[in-house]
């Protein structure tokens, strides 16, 4: 998941890129919540001074790979998201009809 760091000065660019509105405002800078990001890094490309990192650059999480709970801190927090690039608009476990 994509992290918001101290620099981070509240100018809003990164909520209003987000297409499920997964950052709000919390203790003065941006917030993403974990639970509706989908990964899509428009809030990545959106920031003017870089304060969205990925995962893998959380502090908080270095060292703490292995424990319950908590996140693997991999990858860049880019991916797709669920659903994304399905060729069938069936959604899950439907095959797609040949």
């Amino acid at each position: 998941m994509p992290w918001v760091d101290d620099s981070c000065k509240t100018c809003g660019d990164c909520l209003d890129v987000c297409p499920v509105n997964a950052i709000g405002l919390e203790n003065g800078k941006a917030a993403i919540d974990d639970r509706e990001c989908t990964r899509c890094g428009d809030c990545f490309d959106s920031c003017p001074i870089g304060a969205i990192r990925p995962n893998s650059e959380n502090p908080e999480l270095r060292g703490k790979r292995n424990k319950p709970g908590l996140g693997t801190g991999k990858g860049s927090g880019r991916s797709q998201g669920a659903g994304a690039n399905r060729r069938s608009s069936g959604g899950i476990g439907q095959e797609r009809g040949r």
